[in-house]
């Protein structure tokens, strides 16, 4: 039993759940369950009554808890010492990726605002699904941030288990229409997909994903053609396109306070019953760094996660 494992029994039982305690952590909820179950396996003792509204400590659980609580207490303070005698070399580093997803300007200034640091190093690449997968695997980024369609979320998970990735699936929501204020659909409560096909549809650099994903939209809807398909390697070209002609993108709802900003509208795809996924990703083994839990709780906070 590792240090990171007492913190995880502690927080299980703070929350009381396996899974409300998963979603803090950014850590499965059957690893979880396996950390507990192999400290009980090891300690010849149960710690937690299982309910079916959640968890309670045992007895013994509870010495276990105040046990746990005073060491991870000492650890922090040993910790803190540490962090104080840091000198102009102290620095820190975040790595991450993201695909699919506008991410929010304010993010990395509340980070860097946050990180006492003499310096911070942060590797932010905006990527496609498929190199997000890779930048992890190849541990140039330590998370990825993903936005999936149901399509890809079934090929994502396949190919995470085959490398040794874990994916966290953080929220879902639905699809959207996003395009300029002034275009001639905007203001309008439900557009159908047979009105956008004469206008041009901006998109993102292809991938596997994209493509699978594609495949599958043209077996439920082959008679959709767009009149016109513009291809880019970034969102800074799909917002230029969509601000200043009456071109449109398709994204999701975790993007629009940021397009509001930009003169860009967004409307519900009310007419497809398809699902999109808000994902991290990141290796299996290693627990998350303390940058990065530290930009994730902020992302999670940014985006209003930690109250659903």
């Amino acid at each position: 039993m590792n240090l990171q494992q007492l913190r995880y029994l502690v927080e299980i039982a703070d929350c009381h759940s396996l899974t409300k305690a998963s979603k803090k952590l950014f850590v499965s909820q059957p690893y979880l369950s396996k950390v507990v179950a192999d400290f009980e396996a090891k300690v010849h003792h149960q710690i937690f009554i299982r309910y079916n509204n959640g968890l309670e400590l045992t007895t013994y659980g509870k010495k276990v808890y105040l046990l746990a609580q005073s060491i991870i207490s000492q650890m922090e303070r040993l910790e803190h010492l540490e962090t104080e005698e840091t000198d102009e070399n102290n620095r820190v580093k975040l790595s991450f990726s993201v695909g699919n997803l506008i991410l929010k300007d304010s993010l990395l200034l509340d980070y860097v605002s946050t990180t006492h640091a003499a310096r911070i190093d942060v590797d932010f690449f905006e990527t496609t699904i498929e190199g997000c997968i890779k930048q992890v695997e190849e541990e140039i980024s330590e998370f990825a941030i993903l936005v999936v369609d149901d399509f890809q979320k079934t090929l994502l998970k396949s190919v995470s288990a085959r490398k040794g990735l874990e994916c966290i699936e953080l929220d879902e929501g639905c699809l959207y229409y996003h395009f300029h204020r002034n275009h001639s659909l905007a203001n309008q409560e439900n557009i159908s997909m047979d009105s956008l096909m004469q206008y041009p549809f901006v998109q993102l650099k292809s991938d596997e994903y994209t493509a699978f994903s594609n495949e599958k939209w043209k077996e439920e809807f082959p008679n959709a053609y767009m009149h016109k398909c513009i291809v880019v390697n970034h969102y800074h070209s799909c917002l230029m396109m969509v601000k200043n002609s009456s071109a449109f993108m398709v994204g999701n709802k975790w993007q629009i306070s940021e397009l509001e900003k930009m003169g860009i509208q967004s409307i519900r795809l009310s007419s497809i019953n398809r699902k999109v996924y808000l994902i991290v990703i990141k290796k299996e083994i290693p627990v998350f760094s303390s940058e990065a839990k530290k930009f994730l709780h902020l992302f999670k906070d940014s985006y209003g996660l930690d109250k659903t």
